[in-house]
C-alpha cells in the first residue's frame, strides 16, 4: 500500500514538473503583483491585506486560511502568485509539507515574506514556521527565537535597503526575539538591539507579527512586503530596436522586432546579440548595455536599446582618367569611420559626425599602379568598412576598373 508520505511526494513532484514544462514564468508581469497571505489560528489579516491592496502595482491580494482545509498551500497553488506573505498565529499543520512546497516555490522565483511568527521557536527546538525542505536548505533569514510580545519601535535601519523605501516609522506589541542565519542580511533593528528585519535570497523576515483584523502595532507593513516582490521578484527587460530593417537583436529565449519583453527570475544572467542586416551596420547597444556586447544581471527590470545604420555598395564610381583614380560615393546612417582598403590601393579613411554621403578616393599603389601607367587601364579590389561609433564594424567590397588617359 501507498504511504500518505509518498503520495504527498509524488504529488509535489508532479506540480514541479508542470512548472517545468512552463515556457517563461507563470506570475504575473512586474507591476501587476499577485499576492497570497497565509494566515491561521486569527481573524482574517484585513489591515495587512488593505495595505498591501493600495500598494501601486499589486494586482490582487488573496487570503488562504489554513485552518479551514486543505491543510496548506499546494505547489501548483502557490506557483500562480508573486509574493506570499506569511502571518500565522499558531504552528502549520503540515509542517514539513508546507516547507517542501515554499522550497519549491522560491526556487522557481517567488518571493516570501515572513512575518512573526514564522520565526517563532516555541522551546524544546519545536518551531512554529514552515520545515522540511525550507528549514533544512537554509531558506530563512531568521534563527527562531522566543516570543517576548515586547512594546517595540523600530531603531536603526539601512536607508538605502529597497526593503525600507517609504515604509516609515514601525511599532510593534506581539514579536519574537529571533537571531540572524548565516549568509543573511540585517537590515533594520527595533531601539532595543533586537532583530527587526533581514533577508536571504528570495526570502525576507520581520520579527513583527502582521496578522490578526488589526496588526498589533503600527506602520505600514503592506508597504514593506510589495517592497520586497519589487526588488527580490521576477525583473522585466525590455529592449528596444530603433532601426527594426537594420538588424535583429536575440538571446536569452528574445527574438526583437521593435520592442519585445522578457520576464525572468531576479538575478537570471541575460545576454543580447544585435546582427546587422545587409546594407546597414550595427551601431551598438544603449541604456542598461554600451557598446557591442550585452551581458546583463537581471537584479532589476532594465531597458535595453538599439541601433542599427544605413551602409551598403556604392552605386556611384566616378572616375578621373586623367589621374587614373576613382571617387567611391556611399552613405552612412551616422556617426563613425569609414576606411578604404585593399592590396592594390592606397588606404583612406573619414569620419563623419552625422548622417552623410562620404567620398573616398581609389588610387592605385605598386605593382597596379605600374600597370595601369604602362596599359593604360587595370582592374583592383577594395574594401569599404564603416564603424559606427560604439558600434560594430560592416564592411562591403567592389571591383573598380581605373584607367588613365595616355599622355599627350
Amino acid at each position: 500500500m501507498i504511504s500518505k508520505t509518498l503520495v504527498r511526494l509524488l504529488v509535489l513532484l508532479a506540480s514541479i514538473a508542470a512548472f517545468a514544462a512552463v515556457a517563461g514564468p507563470a506570475a504575473a508581469a512586474p507591476g501587476a503583483y499577485r499576492v497570497l497571505v497565509v494566515y491561521n489560528s486569527a481573524g482574517p489579516p484585513e489591515e495587512l491585506q488593505a495595505q498591501i491592496a493600495a500598494e501601486p502595482g499589486v494586482a490582487t491580494v488573496g487570503l488562504f486560511n489554513t485552518d479551514d482545509g486543505p491543510e496548506d498551500p499546494s505547489f501548483a497553488q502557490l506557483f500562480t502568485y508573486d509574493l506570499v506573505v506569511d502571518v500565522p498565529n499558531s504552528s502549520y499543520s503540515n509542517e514539513d509539507g508546507y516547507g517542501n512546497v515554499l522550497a519549491a516555490y522560491l526556487d522557481a522565483g517567488g518571493v516570501l515574506v515572513q512575518f512573526a511568527y514564522d520565526n517563532w521557536d516555541e522551546g524544546s527546538g519545536e518551531l512554529n514556521g514552515p520545515a522540511g525542505r525550507f528549514a533544512s536548505g537554509g531558506y530563512a533569514p531568521f534563527i527562531p527565537g522566543p516570543n517576548k510580545n515586547q512594546a517595540l519601535t523600530l531603531g536603526s535601519f539601512d536607508a538605502a535597503a529597497p526593503l525600507m523605501q517609504n515604509v516609515g516609522a514601525l511599532t510593534s506589541t506581539d514579536n519574537t526575539e529571533p537571531g540572524l542565519a548565516p549568509g543573511a542580511t540585517l537590515v533594520a533593528e527595533w531601539t532595543n538591539g533586537v532583530k527587526a528585519i533581514a533577508y536571504k535570497g528570495n526570502v525576507v523576515s520581520v520579527s513583527a507579527y502582521a496578522g490578526g483584523e488589526e496588526i498589533s502595532g503600527s506602520g505600514n507593513y503592506g508597504r514593506l512586503a510589495v517592497n520586497a516582490v519589487r526588488w527580490l521578484g521576477r525583473q522585466t527587460l525590455t529592449v528596444s530596436n530603433l532601426n527594426p530593417a537594420g538588424g535583429t537583436v536575440t538571446g536569452s529565449g528574445l527574438n526583437c522586432g521593435p520592442t519585445c519583453s522578457a520576464i525572468f527570475n531576479r538575478n537570471t544572467a541575460v545576454g543580447l546579440v544585435a546582427a546587422a542586416n545587409p546594407g546597414f551596420a550595427f551601431a551598438g547597444f544603449g541604456n542598461a548595455c554600451a557598446g557591442t556586447a550585452c551581458n546583463l544581471t537581471m537584479d532589476a527590470s532594465k531597458t535595453v536599446s538599439a541601433n542599427f545604420y544605413a551602409f551598403g555598395t556604392a552605386k556611384k564610381v566616378k572616375k578621373n582618367k586623367k589621374k587614373g583614380t576613382a571617387l567611391l560615393s556611399f552613405g552612412v546612417g551616422g556617426p563613425g569611420v569609414a576606411v578604404l582598403s585593399g592590396k592594390k590601393v592606397k588606404k583612406r579613411s573619414k569620419a563623419a559626425t552625422a548622417a552623410k554621403r562620404i567620398k573616398l578616393p581609389v588610387v592605385a599603389k605598386g605593382k597596379a599602379l605600374k600597370t595601369l601607367q604602362a596599359s593604360g587601364k587595370v582592374k583592383v579590389k577594395v574594401k569599404v568598412a564603416f564603424t559606427p561609433t560604439g558600434g560594430a564594424t560592416a564592411s562591403f567590397t567592389k571591383k573598380v576598373t581605373l584607367k588613365l588617359l595616355p599622355a599627350d
